[in-house]
């Protein structure tokens, strides 16, 4: 991996470089400490809250992150990192980390997913603005709360590839398929394609997605599906498809969207409360808490 963090307890994701490293750490133990005879770097994983050792700090020009399972007494784990071999084996970062399958749920009570859920519970007016964003459509405060009450009866917080970094589009992906007609896209482009591989559409006076003949029925809906994630030089990229089907279940357009893991971390970790919608955020603690 390409990325660390210094504690459980922090959202603060750093990209791996001895600089970065410093000045997170200010070469304290235990992020700093001797093994074998050598100097070590450790941190933790930003996915699965697992310890993590810095390989080729000095030697390398793109050290990297690798999991590190110390035996007893070996080393401190860095600042409350859990050893949880189970999660690992899950893991985006993982060596051989399992194909994911929306039935694959981590246990009741899982400390992870417990964080995950509270986090979507905290920053849930960001998790809807980065949807709006990726999708070009607008979610009213009704789908938001559809949403979320689809999330609670599949325990999305339980899924195998839900992690910290992911939180908005992993809700997304435990979302049933919802009908299309009455949504109100900002993105021209995508409305445009749209209205041109089904002809009996319309772009209504309120920027809603209407058809023309009121006496026929819409048959389009829209879901998220194709949760992807795949690390190629230590690096991690993950996608869902915002897809939109007719009846026959046959794609009419679709998008890949792709999760901005940095983007959403620098939200849920700025001080600027100025354009939060509060309203979202009680919404999601009287569903889910």
């Amino acid at each position: 991996m390409d990325v660390f963090k210094i504690s459980v307890d922090t959202q603060q994701v750093h990209k791996i470089t001895q600089e970065n490293f410093d000045l997170a750490t200010k070469k304290q133990a235990p992020w700093y400490q001797p093994i074998n005879g050598h100097r070590g770097w450790f941190a933790v994983c930003p996915a699965c809250d697992n310890p993590i050792q810095i390989i080729g700090m000095l030697e390398r020009d793109a050290p990297y992150g690798k999991h590190f399972f110390p035996t007893a007494g070996a080393v401190a784990v860095p600042l409350k990192g859990r050893v949880d071999k189970e999660e690992y084996e899950w893991c985006p970062y993982a060596s051989k980390n399992k194909s994911l399958t929306k039935d694959a749920r981590r246990a009741e009570g899982s400390e992870l997913a417990l964080l995950i859920k509270q986090t979507l519970i905290e920053q849930f007016d960001r998790v809807i603005y980065l949807l709006e964003k990726g999708t070009g459509m607008r979610i009213s405060f009704a789908l938001a709360k559809q949403m979320l009450e689809e999330y609670r009866a599949a325990e999305g917080w339980r899924y195998r590839g839900a992690t910290r970094q992911n939180i908005p589009w992993v809700f997304a992906y435990m979302m049933q398929a919802k009908r299309l007609r009455g949504r109100i896209f900002f993105d021209a482009k995508f409305t445009e394609e749209l209205l041109t591989r089904r002809p009996d559409l319309t772009w209504n006076a309120n920027g809603q997605i209407d058809i023309k003949d009121d006496k026929k029925f819409c048959d389009l809906s829209f879901s998220f599906i194709r949760h992807r994630r795949h690390v190629d030089q230590h690096t991690l990229s993950e996608s869902i498809e915002f897809n939109i089907a007719n009846s026959k279940q046959e794609t009419v357009c679709k998008r890949e969207i792709i999760f901005e893991h940095d983007y959403f971390l620098k939200l849920i970790n700025s001080k600027n409360e100025a354009n939060r919608k509060m309203n979202l955020v009680d919404l999601a603690r009287s569903v889910l808490a």
